[in-house]
């Protein structure tokens, strides 16, 4: 991997327009029409100042540029540069087919004008851009405002169609411009730049030209938002077939989003216009309408034909589920029944709310289990990783420039079908754990940090692949791979969120909280690892009091009340576990800095009782795996936090944990109290403070106002499940 200057010289825009123009010649060739190899030849004539204002025009957004703007230090007499592309054909002045494509070009002010022009009815002084342009597009005539003094000030680029497809061959998409050589300059972007690439990316210049339409269709649906005559226009037009994978990709996905739109227009037409996809959601919905149209019995022979000869994953699951609960009389769906079925159920504390995934992580954890974070990333790395060559390096039709991250058999789901014969071989070198771990740390060693747009790197990847390895059943993981090279796109997401070892295997764990619903994604993907011989368990998470989940009750004292200009200068824990204490922390420490007269009076500690403490970062192991898997607990809770946040920074660490306010808690579990502060809620209820503003006295005190929380907390559990059996 190169690593790029991050400053861009003089004409920077111009060496990444030559750098562009020279991998279409030396590498495109065959893809052009008469229209592009026009366009080069007439590039080609341009003298360097006119070269360097086309480019800088290339570079506005928009089809219209206004003359006058286009100044730069750089170009010699920019306006004759101007002058000598109108000549040369490739900008030209504006004409009234133009004049809507225009008008969102124009300031505030020359909206006003060509409204004055007119004679457009008066409008407020307040008017926004947007409704001058609706005013300008009622009652202003084209011709009129075209050749006024602002209609002649803007110039066409009459290049546009021929520009936007040399950019579709070279990124395969368009919405992709020259900026992105910048950003790769800039160290922004990373890109394949070590790639030798030796082959266009379509095979023929009717398949790019194919391609490039259904691209150009699929942006006017998705971006433009027709009204109802253009979308009932376009269904009716019946585009040619498309020529070639992309073409297809393109193609499919514009049909699927047409007959979305048309379904509040006309059913028929929608129904008809899905049913040209063949995208699996695009089929789905095609049959679900049809069904709802009552073609039921023309439905149930596609279903049957699907179930009997697609290789689509997703569709299958969707054909299946469908085919059983309207022809088999199965009231409930795969997904509601599977998600029925799993009676394992983990009880959280509701601070894990926001991430319920970790807290069942450490639940595990606490059971002595190895838990590892994995879903979509464990089996996408490994697969990308295995099969690095035959993906990247051996297929020299894997990527047509630096800039494609995913190999072009990933991106058009055709792994196998392209590289059967040698992924075959691979997966026959992968005999056990140990062998298939060493090819795997030999291509991370060679390409780590290289883009791939498939998992992203990460420096624990390869401990997380080698526990995984080790403990799984090697046919199972082979089993999968391939199928995951038969159809990437159904299985490269949707795997479950955990991953559990321990000394009974391997197993994965999918979670979900109270009203999260399994998606058909998921299913698809746990299902295939069934099958290939994995165990998936789906682990329903109730917000209930867990008695095994340590709390860490902390109080800190500082040199001054903002983390960000203080230190701390004593910390204390006390660890609570199923309402008792089980554990104790506490230290002095040397701030580093001289600790405020005010400070010394409030907490009783001086700098002479620190100046022999340890550094925070002395201590800091120590209090780390004092807090493991805990809780955090203060009163005020992020005072303490922010603290405890800072001083990891510091050290270039990361803390995170799950937080819980003592403060809080006590507002809801005992409402109506006077005063939420340590000092009156130890009054309140009798808990001793004798040294108050020193961290052990008040963490024990915090710690005994958690008791309280926690003793609420399972009286309120008790009451729900006393009322849920009497139901």
């Amino acid at each position: 991997m190169v690593f790029r200057a991050r400053e861009l010289p003089d004409k920077y825009y111009l060496a990444h327009f030559n750098e562009f123009i020279a991998h279409i010649n030396a590498h495109c060739q065959s893809l052009l029409g008469a229209p592009q190899r026009d366009f080069l030849t007439t590039i080609q004539q341009l003298d360097h100042n006119s070269l360097c204002m086309l480019v800088r025009i290339i570079n506005r957004s928009g089809e219209v540029v206004q003359a006058q703007a286009m100044e730069y230090a750089e170009i010699e007499r920019c306006q004759e540069q101007i002058t000598k592309l109108v000549a040369a054909g490739l900008l030209r002045a504006l004409t009234t087919q133009d004049f809507l494509l225009w008008l969102p070009a124009l300031s505030k002010a020359q909206l006003t004008e060509l409204l004055h022009i007119n004679q457009a009815p008066s409008f407020p002084a307040s008017v926004t851009k947007q409704q001058l342009l609706s005013l300008a597009a009622e009652h202003c005539q084209a011709q009129r405002c075209v050749t006024s003094t602002v209609g002649k000030s803007f110039l066409y680029k009459a290049f546009t169609e021929q520009w936007a497809y040399l950019l579709f061959i070279y990124f395969g998409n368009l919405t992709s411009a020259l900026n992105k050589f910048s950003m790769r300059d800039l160290g922004v972007l990373k890109t394949r730049d070590s790639v030798a690439v030796s082959a266009p990316r379509f095979s023929s210049l009717g398949e790019a030209q194919s391609a490039f339409e259904f691209a150009k269709l699929r942006q006017t649906i998705k971006y433009t938002k027709p009204d109802t005559q253009q979308l009932l226009t376009l269904a009716q037009a019946m585009p040619a077939i498309p020529v070639g994978d992309t073409a297809q990709r393109y193609a499919d996905e514009y049909y699927y989003l047409l007959g979305k739109a048309l379904l509040n227009i006309d059913v028929d037409l929608a129904i008809q216009t899905l049913g040209r996809s063949h995208l699996a959601t695009a089929q789905e919905k095609y049959l679900r309408e049809r069904y709802k149209a009552g073609h039921k019995e023309q439905v149930k022979q596609q279903l049957e034909k699907i179930l009997e000869s697609s290789g689509d994953s997703a569709l299958c699951l969707f054909a299946e589920d469908f085919y059983q609960r309207k022809f088999n009389q199965v009231k409930v769906s795969q997904l509601t029944q599977m998600l029925r079925d799993s009676a394992h159920i983990v009880a959280l504390d509701e601070v894990y709310r926001d991430s319920p995934e970790r807290g069942v992580k450490a639940h595990y954890e606490r059971q002595g289990m190895q838990v590892y974070r994995t879903e979509n990333t464990l089996f996408s790395a490994l697969f990308a990783l295995l099969f690095w060559q035959e993906l990247f390096v051996e297929d020299e039709l894997a990527v047509a420039s630096e800039f494609d991250r995913r190999p072009r058999s990933v991106r058009e789901n055709t792994v196998y079908q392209s590289l059967a014969t040698s992924l075959d071989r691979k997966l026959a070198k992968l005999v056990d754990a140990q062998t298939t771990i060493k090819l795997l740390s030999q291509n991370v060693l060679k390409y780590y940090a290289q883009p791939n747009g498939m998992f992203r790197w990460h420096r624990n990847l390869l401990v997380k692949l080698t526990a995984f390895l080790q403990a799984a059943p090697m046919p199972a993981v082979i089993e999968h791979l391939r199928a995951m090279a038969k159809d990437y796109h159904s299985l490269n997401d949707g795997y479950p969120d955990l991953l559990l070892i321990d000394q009974h295997g391997l197993r994965f764990v999918e979670v979900k909280s109270p009203g999260d619903s399994l998606r058909s994604n998921q299913l698809v993907t746990i299902k295939a690892l069934q099958q290939a011989g994995f165990d998936v368990d789906i682990c329903k998470v109730e917000w209930l009091y867990d008695a095994t989940q340590p709390y860490v009750v902390v109080d800190v004292e500082t040199t001054g009340g903002k983390a960000a200009g203080h230190r701390i200068t004593e910390i204390a824990a006390v660890k609570i576990v199923n309402g008792a204490e089980v554990d104790r922390w506490t230290t002095l420490l040397n701030p580093q800095r001289r600790i405020p007269k005010f400070i010394t009076q409030l907490t009783g500690i001086s700098d002479a009782m620190v100046a022999d403490a340890p550094l925070f970062c002395e201590i800091v192991d120590s209090l780390d795996a004092f807090l493991q898997g805990s809780i955090f607990v203060a009163h005020n809770v992020n005072f303490d936090y922010g603290f405890f946040k800072l001083e990891y920074e510091r050290l270039e660490r990361r803390f995170s944990l799950p937080k819980l306010c003592t403060v809080r808690e006590m507002r809801k579990y005992f409402p109506g109290l006077g005063s939420y502060a340590l000092k009156a809620l130890c009054t309140e209820f009798g808990i001793p403070l004798q040294s108050h503003h020193r961290a052990m006295c008040d963490a024990e005190a915090a710690a005994e106002l958690l008791k309280m929380v926690i003793e609420q907390k399972q009286s309120t559990v008790e009451t729900q499940l006393s009322t849920q059996i009497a139901i």
